[in-house]
């Protein structure tokens, strides 16, 4: 019935090769997984936007940007969202004074450190050494989340940020005498009420966009690829994490939920099962259009490359050991 809604075909011969339904299903289904995650991340933005004095942001952080790297893998593991959540909080607190470096950091760590998704990793391998494999996933992503931290410090605002963000983000809002107590900025209390929502429906509609976007590229090729060409690489030392990055990039699966798809891949080896959980939340299809809407190509290009050759780099040391 719910395809039938959008007259998709149902039986006969893909076009193409392409089961088109399943095209429909799968991205209905990284949408309506995705934007609920992505409503939440706007209203804790809009709630840092309106009520969360600039000044205070910046005293908290520390005055060095690699220890404020540090600082954003603490704040992810004490303030998780997942990957679509994450993306205006970090528009926010860049506009806020928190530098890009220290912002961007907190983005990926967010979902890669998240709690939940560790205590899922654990539910997911209950019966294949579980402990062993949050160790492994929490260490991975953290070393993974250092080198790309550091790159991001080596880099100028105007290297990592389009420039119509850019020019509000060296605006920040200037605040005197920050206190822990959350006001709306000067004005009565149904203009901060009207500054809030506007900013949760500005932030909503504005990387949605990206999110259909690249839940439509994630939908086609995660169902038009042949699933049973991955899985004989699955067990190859070289191929076998490259296998697991590949399907992690295609699948565009939620950090939270995500253990439990690769755990059910039984041809997979143990180090192409880690490199699918360690890059997956860090930058996929998806990811890739939502960090576009904020994010200069070229950063976007980079982060792509490094966070997939780190993880593949660190897999392989771990799959050659000793």
């Amino acid at each position: 019935m719910f395809l039938a809604a959008f007259d998709l075909p149902s039986q006969g011969p893909p076009a193409l090769g392409i089961a088109w339904p399943d095209v429909a299903l799968s991205f209905f289904a990284i949408v309506l997984e995705g934007a609920p995650f992505l409503l939440l991340g706007a209203i804790i933005s809009g709630l840092v936007d309106v009520f969360l004095p600039a000044g205070l942001v910046k005293d908290w952080l520390p005055q060095s940007k690699k220890q404020g790297v540090f600082a954003a893998m603490g704040a992810g593991i004490l303030f998780p969202l997942c990957e679509c959540g994450a993306m205006p909080i970090v528009q926010r607190l860049i506009r806020k004074g928190v530098p890009p470096a220290v912002a961007l950091t907190y983005m990926l760590a967010a979902p890669a450190l998240n709690p939940l998704a560790m205590f899922s990793t654990w539910l997911a391998f209950r019966n294949q050494d579980p402990w062993l494999m949050v160790v492994l996933r929490v260490g991975f992503s953290a070393v993974v989340l250092i080198f790309l931290g550091f790159w991001f410090v080596r880099l100028r605002p105007e290297q990592m940020l389009r420039a119509d963000f850019l020019m509000g983000a060296k605006r920040p809002e200037q605040t005197p005498n920050p206190t822990l107590v959350l006001t709306p900025r000067p004005g009565a209390s149904w203009g901060g009420l009207q500054q809030f929502t506007g900013a949760v429906i500005r932030d909503f509609t504005g990387v949605l966009l990206f999110l259909i976007v690249g839940a439509a590229a994630a939908a086609l090729f995660s169902t038009g690829f042949n699933r049973s060409l991955i899985a004989p690489l699955g067990q190859n030392l070289l191929l076998g994490p490259i296998a697991g990055i590949v399907l992690a990039q295609l699948l565009c699966l939620c950090s939270t939920t995500d253990a439990f798809i690769i755990a059910a891949f039984t041809p997979f080896s143990l180090p192409a099962k880690l490199a699918f959980l360690v890059a997956g939340p860090l930058i996929d299809l998806k990811l890739y259009w939502l960090y576009r809407s904020a994010f200069r190509p070229s950063l976007v290009h980079g982060l792509w490359l490094r966070a997939l050759g780190y993880t593949l780099l660190i897999v392989l040391a771990f799959s050659l050991r000793p």
